[in-house]
């Protein structure tokens, strides 16, 4: 689909690669440079990829209600909700965000098109015919872009450009800016992250204002290729190659995107039974550490003595941990963090030794910033809770010294 935003990529000589039909950049940098400004500053990336929908009427969120497992009746205007999409038998079909904008509501799906998300709702709508007539608009919306905006510092850049009240915008909220764009604030790696909706042009604009003042915080662009570390640090659902192991939310432990005290959703019944049965196996985190000379691959065994007992779902270094990680899929009486009797065979038959894990695994820079309190431009302040310690011990230090000592302390003093 060729748009002004596209057409910006083009001009920028990027290498693009394609999701859900829709070109945008693959990377403009190294991986390893677009990683670092998540982790540390700012990365921009065009998000537009993602399937976008719109649906009007008053028994919209009803009949949402029954096509995700998550509580629609729970948000108002103004916030959001990141919940699953599932079959009749419970299994995931996709992630998604639904926004609660004033009468309607905004679908964004990274896996599936705008196209495949009214087919599922308009296939709901026919299904129950008669209970939602007063539905009135169901629109894909392919001439709507995504521009994410994530790090540690993204908030103090959205700041300068739209105004204070982005310092205070909550998790899975979002904000009208200017006439034409909306800007959610959600994201799935552990850092600030926003996402900008808007039309292609508008989004284009914004993109180049965005560069412009980014460049006092060390701005980043950036395409889909971080996704690999940042995904491997803060794992998340990817239907690659997750669901070629399992679709089920409570064996990928996804099941805190699961609302049971629903009165139905689709997959809801077969969800409970598998619930009640209990999962044979279970994902779980896998760490080794320092960067090991075997290389773990999707489908490697996972062996407790010589017994298989799961397989590798992911394996990686993270420079920043100075840690292997990965995720495996194991047997459930096995998939317990901090257990350390368990080994991986390579295809090349390497047997390494590993630990269980929870995750996430990386240590998420954003959690030591406070927008009230720290900042990345303005030096009277500082960078981060960190440097805010070491500033206020150096005033106690001095403060110290600047005292005059009490008589009884100089007599001492001079005694010695």
């Amino acid at each position: 689909m060729s748009n002004l935003l596209f057409e910006l990529h083009q001009h920028n000589h990027v290498v693009m690669t394609q999701r859900n039909g829709i070109k945008i950049p693959a990377h403009y940098h190294t991986p390893e440079k677009e990683h670092r400004a998540v982790r540390q500053n700012i990365l921009l990336c065009d998000y537009s990829h993602f399937g976008k929908a719109k649906i009007s009427g008053e028994s919209a969120w009803e009949l949402l209600n029954i096509l995700v497992s998550g509580d629609v009746s729970s948000i108002r205007d103004e916030q959001a909700m990141y919940t699953l999409m599932l079959d009749d038998e419970g299994q995931i079909i996709t992630d998604l965000y639904i926004l609660c904008d004033e009468e309607s509501y905004l679908l964004f799906s990274e896996w599936m098109t705008s196209e495949a998300l009214c087919e599922r709702i308009t296939a709901l709508m026919a299904k129950r015919s008669g209970e939602f007539d007063d539905i009135e608009q169901i629109i894909p919306l392919n001439e709507q872009g995504l521009l994410h905006i994530e790090g540690p510092y993204s908030w103090e850049l959205l700041v300068e450009l739209y105004g204070m009240d982005i310092a205070g915008l909550p998790f899975q909220e979002h904000m009208h800016v200017f006439d034409e764009l909306i800007l959610l604030r959600a994201g799935k790696h552990g850092e600030f992250s926003y996402k900008l909706f808007g039309d292609y042009a508008s989004l284009a604009n914004a993109w180049q204002q965005l560069v412009e003042a980014g460049e006092k915080f060390d701005l980043c662009l950036g395409g889909l290729d971080y996704q690999q570390q940042v995904r491997l640090e803060n794992p998340c659902f990817t239907p690659t190659p997750l669901l070629s192991l399992s679709r089920c939310p409570i064996e990928l432990q996804l099941q805190w995107m699961v609302r049971y005290d629903k009165d139905e959703f689709i997959g809801m019944e077969a969800l409970k039974g598998r619930l009640d049965a209990g999962p044979d196996r279970r994902a779980i985190g896998m760490s080794i550490d320092g960067q090991i000379d075997v290389t773990l691959a999707f489908g490697d065994k996972v062996l407790l003595d010589d017994e298989v007992v799961g397989v590798v779902i992911e394996c990686g270094y993270s420079a920043d941990i100075d840690k292997t990680i990965g995720r495996l899929f194991i047997d459930s009486e096995f998939a317990w963090a901090a257990l350390d009797h368990l080994k991986a065979c390579s295809s090349s038959g390497d047997v390494i030794a590993l630990r269980t894990a929870a995750v996430p695994f990386a240590r998420n820079y954003s959690f030591l910033i406070n927008p009230a309190e720290h900042s990345y431009i303005d030096k009277r302040r500082p960078r981060d809770l960190m440097q805010q310690f070491e500033w206020q011990k150096e005033r106690e230090e001095a403060e110290k010294a600047a005292t005059p000592a009490a008589p009884g302390e100089m007599s001492s003093q001079g005694m010695k």
